[in-house]
């Protein structure tokens, strides 16, 4: 019950302090998924001796499956490996996160994943890690 409360009082902050202050980079444009993914340096955080957390917002041209247009997810990243896992993932009617969330996910058991150097996760850590 306390883990349930926490997580809507999490994702809600989120919410409504989110929009307010990010200042989105664009570090990714993919035209085959007609997709732009940007970061918000102003969230990086370390944590750790070689992890950093930080906002991503992934905007698409067309509404994806779901009904969304747009995701801010949370991620961090292990800045010696090329490995990376998210923690909350909200999902947005409008390009670049307009609108109310149309839904939310949190997992902090989330498994980490690889990436490879052409991916733009890459490009991503490297702006990010180099903060």
């Amino acid at each position: 019950m306390k883990k349930i409360f926490f997580t809507t009082l999490l994702v809600g902050l989120l919410i409504f302090c989110a929009p307010v202050v990010a200042k989105w980079a664009l570090v990714h444009t993919d035209p085959d998924k007609q997709a732009k993914h940007f970061f918000d340096p102003t969230t990086v955080r370390q944590s750790g001796d070689h992890y950093k957390k930080v906002w991503i917002l992934s905007s698409y041209d067309e509404r994806q499956k779901g009904g969304y247009q747009s995701l801010k997810t949370f991620y961090e990243f292990d800045c010696e490996s090329d490995r990376a896992r998210s923690y909350t993932m909200l999902l947005y009617p409008g390009v670049m996160a307009q609108g109310s969330t149309i839904g939310a996910h949190h997992d902090e058991l989330k498994e980490w994943f690889d990436y490879s150097e052409t991916s733009f996760f890459k490009r991503i850590s490297t702006a990010v890690c180099s903060r």
